[in-house]
């Protein structure tokens, strides 16, 4: 986790020096303050991403020719230096050695919920793929050659489809089958913690009007194709259907995990701000699987939390942040923080953003 951040010539920030603390880290203040900035830039430690802007050059702040970042985790001692120039691309240093974006992930594992990925079941099954990848990726190294071997398979037999014959693709066919197999045990186990982690948090919740549609969610990891048949079967048995089509139709890269309240679709039931809790509650879930299985400590950001919770949900959120033990970083534009508040929390650290400019 990033315990202390440095900032210079980062969006609107010429400087900023600041210590996190392993527990809650809030940030608030008006809009165009800083505060998403500030969890963009921790995000970036993370991902080598901003979640924000797909253009990283768009970062340096207006008349400056680059940025620079430093991070450093003082439980583990690791040292973290991400800098970006006009005409040189990003640049990430982890402890004195040049490394690729793709380490990030699992020196520094984040997650972020902001306004354009707030609703976890309202999202994309890609999205949802790759957050439960995400944290696989962290945790497992057998993960990481079984995705990469599977999704170079997938590529070769799209191609070969998109050529109009079935002439050579036997081969692929069997070795799609067997690293996706592999895959999707992977994700089915993963899924698993998780689903037991989160029904463990809901009951740890306080009942109320605002958790009991938490338990009614049936969620099921689907893995993208029949659960009657074998992927092997399916993938042989549909050559035509992808023939025609020119790609391949099932599958691992189809999985996803669905939520349903009395067999309907949940996106249709919940509130916006029910969904954008039960994101923070999945996420959380996920990290707590980090932390007991895998012994990873992974940081949760949250952008905007008070938009789209009412005050009920906002209090189950407040509730929910008593039980977690990994670091959590987010940010609002009012204090809804009394001292009296703050007591209740294992580490708390509050932060006003205009006064840290």
């Amino acid at each position: 986790m990033i315990n202390n951040l440095s900032l210079k010539n980062f969006r609107c920030f010429e400087s900023l020096d600041i210590s996190l603390c392993s527990g809650i880290n809030f940030f608030y203040g008006k809009n165009g303050s800083g505060k998403t900035s500030i969890l963009e830039s921790i995000y970036l430690c993370s991902s080598g991403k901003s979640f924000k802007s797909s253009n990283i050059k768009s970062l340096i702040q207006i008349d400056k020719d680059s940025f620079l970042i430093k991070g450093y985790d003082n439980e583990r001692g690791y040292t973290l230096q991400i800098s970006k120039s006009n005409n040189v691309s990003l640049t990430i240093v982890a402890n004195n050695s040049k490394v690729t974006s793709s380490k990030l992930i699992k020196e520094f594992p984040a997650t972020a919920i902001h306004n354009n990925t707030f609703s976890f079941a309202d999202a994309s099954p890609d999205f949802r793929r790759k957050l439960l990848d995400r944290a696989l990726f962290v945790s497992n190294d057998q993960f990481s050659e079984t995705w990469f071997s599977f999704y170079r398979c997938l590529k070769q037999r799209n191609s070969i489809l998109r050529g109009g014959s079935l002439k050579n693709i036997e081969p692929w066919d069997i070795k799609i089958a067997d690293e996706g197999v592999k895959l999707n045990k992977y994700r089915a186990d993963f899924f698993n913690l998780t689903l037991d982690e989160l029904y463990n948090i809901i009951d740890k919740l306080d009942e109320s009007k605002s958790t009991n549609y938490l338990r009614n969610i049936d969620i099921a990891f689907y893995s993208g194709w029949a659960n009657d048949s074998t992927l092997s079967r399916i993938i042989t048995n549909n050559r035509y259907q992808d023939l025609k089509r020119r790609t391949t139709t099932l599958g691992p890269h189809k999985a996803d995990i669905k939520f349903l309240i009395n067999d309907i679709d949940a996106r249709q039931i919940l509130s916006r701000g029910e969904q954008k809790l039960f994101s923070i509650l999945w996420c959380c879930a996920q990290h707590e699987v980090l932390r007991k299985s895998f012994n990873i400590k992974a940081s949760l950001i949250i952008d905007d939390i008070k938009s789209e919770l009412d005050d009920s949900t906002f209090l189950v959120f407040l509730n929910l942040l008593k039980l977690l033990n990994n670091q959590v970083i987010f940010s609002c534009i009012d204090d809804h923080f009394s001292s009296k508040i703050e007591l209740n929390f294992r580490e708390f650290k509050k932060f006003h953003v205009e006064q840290l400019r």
